[in-house]
């Protein structure tokens, strides 16, 4: 080979080569981009009503009878749960706001996907029926007193979530958290059977003479509130809706 051409020859292989590879940089992906996620609070708390389900119980009448007759002289509107709220591990004074939310069942007949479908939770706003009231004993650290005060007509007995959601700023930012809890309002307390207890297991005056009645187990052993809810809905006459 003529060395005239190899300056040449080089020349070309190099701008072929270099040609080849431009494609292959040009269609290069992105580097991804990464998500720092933002400090949260954590929020617990713990039923005290019901500590072997986790669940905060409440009644309208201490009996079926009592219910009908609208003489409930001792009803129990009223659900605890111990609340600690915290920040990196340590507890702070936190803003609590509440939601709850109403869930029933509905038996679908226009719009059932499959005979599957015979049943479908129907999520409800309720939280003008109820009052959250924390009660701290340090900055973080106390317990939450939650009171129905809406009316106790037939369909307020229901299976409820409760949603506890905390803010506290940091600085100019603003940090939250949520839990979640459940909350059984039963029209009366009941047995395994079904049926109401004769009477309360124990009855306890308060300082303004008013009576306190207890029940060792307001659900008497079941453990969905959902199916006491429809069995005492059944008892009352309210129908399972259509939709």
């Amino acid at each position: 080979m003529n060395k005239r051409y190899m300056p040449v020859i080089a020349a070309l292989l190099i701008a072929v080569t270099c040609t080849s590879f431009l494609p292959v940089f040009a269609t290069l992906p992105t580097l991804p981009t990464f998500l720092v996620a933002q400090p949260t609070l954590t929020v617990v708390t713990i039923a005290q009503d019901d500590q072997l389900r986790n669940t905060g119980v409440m009644w309208l009448a201490t009996s079926m009878d009592t219910y009908i007759a609208g003489n409930s002289p001792a009803q129990q509107l009223m659900s605890q749960f111990k609340l600690l709220v915290s920040y990196n591990g340590v507890p702070v004074a936190a803003t609590i706001f509440c939601q709850f939310v109403e869930k029933d069942k509905s038996n679908p007949m226009k719009n059932a996907q499959g005979p599957w479908e015979n049943l479908v939770s129907v999520p409800k706003d309720v939280s003008t029926n109820f009052i959250c009231k924390p009660r701290w004993i340090a900055p973080g650290v106390g317990v939450l007193d939650v009171y129905f005060t809406g009316v106790g007509l037939p369909v307020s007995i229901a299976d409820y979530v409760l949603v506890v959601t905390a803010t506290f700023a940091v600085g100019r930012t603003v940090v939250y958290g949520a839990e979640i809890q459940d909350i059984c309002l039963l029209g009366w307390p009941i047995l395994p059977d079904g049926t109401s207890p004769v009477d309360p297991n124990w009855i306890i005056t308060k300082p303004n003479g008013d009576v306190h009645y207890v029940f060792t187990d307001p659900l008497g052993g079941w453990t969905s509130c959902e199916d006491v809810a429809l069995m005492q809905h059944a008892e009352l006459g309210v129908p399972i809706p259509w939709t």
